[in-house]
């Protein structure tokens, strides 16, 4: 990572007054990386026979300032880099906070939710290397990335797939032992939200576990709509205007509420952990 690269993301948290110049500017950067392309049907990179259809917001509003969204391959890169900045990216603190909290689990099927390039889904496939592990994300570019890392990293236990969360009905429900997931469920609208709660149930074999690294879901009310609107500049996702970099995050706060929401699909043993300001780790068992 470059000290530009570093300076044109973080730019964008700082240009409120002249985002739509800002974001040229980042488009034409973006522009000159690699952009991850395939069959223009994606079908090099979805489950056989399988077609997911794309929920309208995930090519609407855009998290991080991302030109064209995760749907934009030419974004890969700096989403990448972002493992220096967002803790849960990180290989070594997600092996950490994996190790600490399930370390003693033997899983034999593992579904990583959101994977983008693999993160998460490689220090799974090296703490449990007898397991299989599918990991899927909505943007196809990434995980086109994801497998060019998986050769050079020569793992073998992970299928990367292109798929959309809130439809997994061509996995067998029950059928994993722990699902994992890191910051997905924050950058959408809460019924999309929801729908993927419910297919982790779905899918959960009985006493198996749920993992979710995740914005925190914040309680006192007051913080709570201070923490919003730090972080939507005061605009709601649907609204004109220059929105900050989550969107999606009063919808999540306000709509999702995830501690709840997990209690009410039937999920047991809901735990939070509090871990920085940005950031918490939620557990749940079936």
């Amino acid at each position: 990572e470059t000290p530009f690269e570093i300076y044109v993301y973080l730019m964008a948290f700082r240009s409120k007054e002249i985002l739509d110049q800002y974001l040229q500017f980042f488009k034409s950067f973006m522009d000159t990386y690699p952009s991850f392309e395939g069959l223009p049907d994606n079908s090099d990179v979805l489950p056989e026979g399988v077609e997911i259809v794309m929920p309208p917001h995930f090519n609407m509003t855009f998290v991080h300032f991302l030109p064209g969204g995760y749907l934009n391959g030419h974004t890969v890169r700096i989403s990448y880099l972002g493992k220096t900045k967002f803790n849960f990216l990180d290989e070594a603190k997600i092996g950490e906070w994996l190790t600490k909290l399930h370390g003693d689990k033997n899983p034999k099927r593992i579904l990583d939710i959101g994977t983008g390039p693999g993160f998460s889904a490689f220090v799974l496939a090296e703490m449990f290397p007898e397991s299989e592990i599918i990991a899927v994300d909505l943007a196809a570019p990434y995980i086109r990335m994801a497998r060019k890392w998986q050769e050079l990293r020569n793992i073998t236990n992970i299928k990367f797939y292109h798929a959309n969360a809130e439809d997994l009905s061509w996995l067998e429900s029950e059928s994993f032992d722990l699902i994992n997931y890191a910051y997905v469920l924050h950058e959408m609208p809460a019924d999309n939200a929801m729908r993927i709660i419910n297919e982790m149930f779905r899918l959960l074999a009985p006493g198996g576990l749920m993992n979710g690294f995740e914005v925190p879901f914040v309680e006192p009310i007051a913080e709570r709509w201070t923490y919003v609107e730090f972080n939507t500049w005061g605009h709601h996702w649907q609204d004109a205007g220059p929105q900050g970099p989550e969107p999606y995050i009063e919808e999540y706060e306000f709509g999702t509420m995830l501690t709840e929401s997990l209690a009410n699909v039937g999920f047991s043993s809901v735990e939070y952990i509090d871990y920085s300001y940005f950031e918490g780790i939620f557990k749940a068992q079936k």
